[in-house]
């Protein structure tokens, strides 16, 4: 009886730690594949034209913010990743952009880019998966090559 409650314990820790590393590589994929597309990316010059943002009593959350490329590309881009783009850009405000001329209409503002966006939370999600996963694997393991052995 011992024996079936730790098994199911290790299972269980082992399982809970798998989540969250799925839940923290899921979360972090928008962050890296927006570094992977913009860490080599021009910063241009930008004029903000339209932005919307829900109104929640704490945070005001952007749903989209669109610009005007004025460095002589003249275009307009959508800012990727919104979720991490600040707070409170009115229409008219001059801004920087990441612009990469391989993402026509796709820019993202710098402070996008920065680490903390990556570890925060998926990076916390997949540190604190990482430990459960790695222990209680290895205690699994230990009790089935110790069971074969006999």
């Amino acid at each position: 009886m011992k024996r079936i409650r730790r098994a199911v314990g290790y299972t269980l820790a082992l399982t809970v730690g798998l989540l969250f590393v799925t839940v923290g590589v899921v979360s972090s994929l928008g962050n890296v594949a927006a570094r992977l597309h913009f860490d080599d990316a021009d910063q241009v010059p930008a004029v903000v034209v339209g932005a919307d943002y829900n109104r929640p009593q704490m945070k005001q959350s952007p749903k989209f913010v669109s610009v005007a490329l004025t460095d002589g590309h003249k275009m307009r881009a959508s800012i990727d990743n919104v979720g991490q783009a600040p707070d409170g850009l009115p229409p008219g405000d001059h801004v920087t952009v990441l612009y990469d001329a391989a993402r026509p209409g796709h820019a993202l503002l710098p402070s996008q880019l920065r680490w903390e966006a990556l570890m925060f939370p998926g990076g916390l999600f997949l540190t604190c998966g990482l430990v459960p996963t790695i222990v209680y694997g290895l205690a699994i393991s230990r009790v089935i090559s110790a069971h074969l052995r006999g």
